[in-house]
């Protein structure tokens, strides 16, 4: 026993010394280093040796990608600025729902018209599919050279597909249930409201805790008490059936332009001015970041779990068409003032994680009958395949695109209508 508890404390250190390597590789090599943190975690997890799986985690796997997720969207929001925001939003809301919508319309057809599934699973797998993971997102967007309107479309677009993906899923395993009768109402009515009040709780958690900061100061030993806080609001959020995500995204974004919000606000909120982050806390929490962000994707590695060769197919094929579309979906939905190159990167970051692995989980363990749990399995390997792939197609992506003088000559003809990109690719 002994040593096992010392054979894991000693993996712990040295994870923590890779992943140190692995963000060093991304600056040179530009391929993201989630993708080898994830591999590590399949080579230790059931699919590889199987030296460590999901029940060895209990709850605790749950916990730390809740917490991860919260910490990276409050990463993402917190690098984001209103003005920015602003000039994206519009844009970035239309694209992150047609492709959510038509790659959920494509993953559909393709599963119940030419594979012949049933249509409620390949109806859920479209609405799973439909996210973009902001934990694999928001790390991979810190690291590249991009303007901060491409960050904020990325990050703000990952988020909405989140929140749709989420409500979909949860509306249509909710119909099912119903005898098929509830999903419009369930989605019109919770949609909408949950984004709403998400935002709500977030922007109104910001101005609050921004208030009181200096005063919390005062105490001693309470330099994480920010992100405390920052755990509360989620959990808050998600309690109350609203999406913790959304509002942890507002929180940082809230924060971080504290000085840009109209004094007539803030004094509804008993303040004369709101109090930003020192340095000290920003380096705190960036570190912190950077330490869950490396054992949540090692956790996700050892999440996944690959089926058989026919699902793994599957998940390949589709991860194929969701990013060829994609291309489409961005050469007529995006401004044309973008780049070449960050057109080419729009298309490519669209990976799935989190969200959609905790998805698939969710019918098999619901009361659906027999023959739906041995549906909902096959959906589960399928999702995996995806998630898998899908990581694995955006870092080669970056990759080839990142390490050239110039746009590849494909990217050029395919976005001749955007900007040329006027600097060598990574400067």
């Amino acid at each position: 026993m002994e040593h096992q508890i010392a054979s894991s404390v000693l993996s712990v250190g040295l994870l923590v010394f890779v992943a140190h390597f692995f963000t060093a590789l991304f600056e040179r090599t530009k391929v993201p280093d989630v993708l080898p943190l994830i591999l590590i975690g399949i080579v230790i997890g059931p699919t590889g040796f199987n030296f460590v799986d999901e029940s060895n985690f209990g709850n605790l796997g749950s916990i730390l990608s809740a917490i991860a997720l919260a910490l990276m969207l409050f990463e993402g929001g917190s690098h984001l600025t209103f003005e920015t925001l602003r000039s994206t939003l519009r844009d970035c809301v239309l694209l992150s729902i047609v492709t959510f919508f038509f790659t959920a319309g494509i993953t559909f057809a393709l599963l119940y018209f030419v594979l012949q599934q049933e249509p409620l699973p390949a109806f859920y797998i479209g609405a799973v599919l439909g996210s973009i993971s902001p934990a694999v997102v928001v790390p991979i967007v810190r690291g590249l050279k991009i303007s901060e309107i491409t960050k904020s479309t990325l990050v703000v677009e990952s988020a909405i597909s989140d929140v749709l993906s989420i409500v979909l899923a949860l509306s249509i395993l909710k119909a099912f249930q119903a005898g098929g009768t509830t999903l419009g109402h369930f989605i019109g009515t919770n949609l909408i409201a949950t984004m709403a009040m998400s935002v709500m709780v977030g922007f109104g958690g910001a101005l609050l805790w921004s208030t009181i900061l200096e005063k919390i100061r005062k105490f001693p030993n309470t330099i994480f008490t920010s992100l405390a806080f920052l755990f509360i609001l989620y959990g808050l959020s998600e309690v109350l059936g609203y999406n913790g995500p959304v509002t942890t995204l507002i929180f940082g974004l809230v924060l971080a332009n504290s000085k840009k919000i109209p004094l007539d606000i803030i004094k509804r909120f008993g303040a004369d001015r709101l109090i930003e982050f020192t340095s000290i806390e920003k380096t705190l929490f960036s570190e912190i970041i950077f330490l869950v962000k490396t054992f949540f994707f090692v956790y996700l590695g050892i999440s996944i779990k690959f089926g058989q060769i026919y699902f793994m197919s599957i998940g390949l094929v589709l991860t194929i068409i969701i990013y060829a579309s994609r291309l489409f979906l961005v050469k007529y939905l995006t401004p044309k003032e973008t780049s070449q190159r960050e057109a080419a990167l729009i298309a490519f970051i669209i990976p799935k994680g989190l969200a959609a692995a905790v998805l698939a989980e969710i019918p098999i363990h619901m009361d659906l009958g027999e023959k739906s749990h041995a549906l909902f399995l096959d959906v589960q390997s399928i999702v995996y395949a995806v998630i898998f792939f899908s990581i694995l197609l955006t870092a080669i992506l970056i990759y080839r695109e990142e390490n050239r003088n110039s746009s590849s000559p494909f990217i050029k003809q395919f976005f001749k209508k955007f900007k040329p990109t006027t600097s060598p690719i990574g400067e």
